[in-house]
């Protein structure tokens, strides 16, 4: 056979070798199926989609390059499934499958895993963002500096249990309730949360709610990174604290608590007042109470000396007295001057008289003296006559203010009340209250009496 039947030979044969589409789609699906049973794919998601039939499904892309993949929905054991989002990077195990009717090659997810993140993180941030608004410290309520009660949700097998009450045993004396919930594993969550109810609904005089445990890995604290510890504490009406691992854990139960405690000991410390510093604090402030007390004391008494001073000053009795001094000092006065004003008038009486007897006038003399007799006579009338003038109103002005005073008042019968030790006078029952002491007044002395029952 020559070269020219043999070029021939092979583009007959090569005619004859072709493949119908479904034969290659086949082909493909059997090499690809055979050839990637099961493995690990890293890539970044893509383009997710939720199916109404429940599938969910995304691309994983890397650069240039991407791959359909597919989760459906019968698998229900995937729990990242709720936080997958587009730009989420993640390594997925499955199996590929190529489809000979949309010839499609889809990647089938078993299970997802997101790299850089572990999934405990990535569930705290999304619920964090989801309740930002019950984690504000504004809606945090206050603890009781007292507490007679509280309720401990914790393990009791826990060595958070014991610490707890080492501490509590030394401080201030109260009631604890322990409630006993698994605090790490699957289903804690509830558990811990049926306890915040059970205590609301059955245990009214529980004032403070502590949860509580030990450190533990990321995963060992996995129940409080759930939805259901956030909407548990959101709903207590009695306030919660959170004790949950060492300082440096951080979970969501401390965030949606009313406090946060950096360990079970600490809470101990923090919500049960220390005795000693109690009574320390005490003994200041009746330091404190008796000093004040002594100024104010002091001061009142300076004001009572003051007011003493000014009601003796003011008394009517002792005002009349001061005025008849003055009276008396006035009448000595114009006695005085009376005497000078004679003294002078004799004086000129008599030169006058000397006067007349050197010019002999008998007749004359006879009559200024009789003239003098008569102005003397009429001037000691009008004395007379103004000083009893004097003595009368001396003496309506002296009843007068015997009449007003409060002492006249007071010898009648009568009394007067003020409150002790302000001093105000009591003029209404209404002002007074049983067991007030009161001053009373009387016109010899005063009480200070109790009042035992007051009637309006």
């Amino acid at each position: 056979m020559n070269e020219l039947e043999e070029v021939k030979a092979n583009i007959e044969e090569r005619e004859k070798l072709y493949f119908t589409v479904k034969e290659v789609a086949q082909e493909l699906k059997t090499f690809i199926e055979t050839k990637f049973p099961l493995l690990w794919i890293e890539g970044e998601v893509a383009n997710l989609k939720y199916a109404h039939n429940g599938n969910i499904y995304f691309n994983l892309i890397e650069e240039e390059a991407s791959l359909k993949a597919i989760i459906f929905s019968y698998q229900k054991d995937i729990e990242i499934t709720p936080y997958l989002k587009n730009g989420l990077k993640v390594l997925c195990f499955g199996k590929l499958s190529f489809y000979p009717r949309s010839g499609e090659c889809y990647f089938i997810v078993r299970r997802v895993e997101p790299l850089g993140k572990g999934l405990l993180t990535l569930k705290k941030e999304e619920l964090i963002k989801k309740y930002q608004p019950l984690f504000d410290p504004n809606r945090k309520r206050a603890i009781p500096l007292y507490p007679k009660k509280i309720a401990l949700i914790t393990s009791i097998f826990g060595a958070a249990l014991q610490d707890f009450l080492k501490v509590s045993k030394d401080r201030w004396e109260l009631e604890i309730l322990i409630y006993p919930v698994r605090v790490q594993g699957e289903g804690a969550e509830k558990e811990i949360v049926q306890a915040i109810k059970d205590i609301n609904n059955c245990f009214s005089d529980v004032e403070v709610i502590i949860i509580t445990r030990g450190g533990g890995s990321f995963e060992d604290l996995a129940p409080f990174y759930t939805e259901d510890i956030i909407l548990g504490i959101k709903d207590s009406r009695i306030p919660v604290v959170s004790a949950v691992g060492h300082e440096i854990d951080y979970t969501i139960c401390d965030l949606i608590a009313d406090r946060r405690c950096a360990t079970p000991t600490a809470a101990a410390e923090e919500i049960i007042p220390s005795k000693e510093d109690i009574l320390h604090k005490l003994k200041l402030y009746k330091e404190k109470l008796d000093q004040l007390l002594e100024v104010i004391f002091t001061k009142k008494e300076k004001s009572l000396y003051e007011v003493k001073i000014e009601l003796e000053n003011k008394n009517p009795f002792k005002i009349i007295h001061h005025l008849e001094r003055k009276v008396k000092d006035y009448y000595h006065r114009l006695v005085l001057e009376t005497e000078k004003y004679f003294s002078l008038k004799e004086k000129k009486l008599w030169e006058i008289k000397n006067l007349l007897k050197k010019r002999h006038p008998q007749e004359n003399i006879k009559f200024g003296e009789e003239k003098l007799k008569f102005f003397k006579n009429r001037l000691f009338y009008s004395i007379k006559v103004y000083f009893i003038e004097k003595e009368k109103k001396l003496e309506n002005f002296k009843k007068l203010l015997i009449s007003l005073s409060p002492l006249n008042i007071l010898q009648r019968g009568y009394s007067i009340v003020k409150s002790y030790p302000e001093g105000k006078i009591i003029k209404n029952a209404k002002e007074v209250k049983e067991g007030k002491l009161l001053e009373v007044y009387l016109s010899k002395g005063k009480l200070l009496v109790e009042v035992k029952k007051v009637e309006e």
